[in-house]
């Protein structure tokens, strides 16, 4: 398993694994996701097993104390076997930062496998909703 900084070479298999989430922000528009992957203090990291991207996470960071983690995918059948927490560590280890916050819409029984302390969170939205 090779762990290293996303390529251009990358983007089709991560664009799958965001569709096989159901994630259509990111594979809508090739570009834009390429931007989001690459754009500044963001680090993206994938793990590769015989040519396949098997996972990825983008991590955002000011370099120094803090850091965010904004996605994470692991191919189903490569799950458990420890990709997740490896690219989770690569990601924050190049990207600086000394802890990581995070919003999930689920794996809260990975992430609780970490040292943590759970906080409330609040996403916000610039626009409100359209109401029908």
């Amino acid at each position: 398993m090779q762990y290293r900084r996303v390529t251009r070479d990358d983007l089709e298999g991560i664009i799958a694994l965001c569709a096989a989430e159901g994630w259509p922000s990111y594979t809508a528009d090739r570009d834009l996701t390429w931007r989001a992957l690459t754009a500044p203090g963001v680090y993206t990291v994938v793990a590769v097993a015989g040519g396949e991207v098997v996972g990825f996470a983008q991590m955002q960071s000011d370099g120094v104390i803090q850091a965010h983690l904004s996605l994470i995918a692991v191919a189903r059948h490569r799950r458990r076997q420890g990709i997740g927490r490896r690219l989770i560590a690569e990601a924050l280890r190049h990207s600086g930062g000394k802890r990581v916050d995070l919003l999930s819409e689920g794996g809260e029984e990975f992430y609780r496998s970490f040292q943590h302390r759970r906080l409330p969170g609040v996403r916000l939205y610039p626009d409100p909703p359209q109401m029908q």
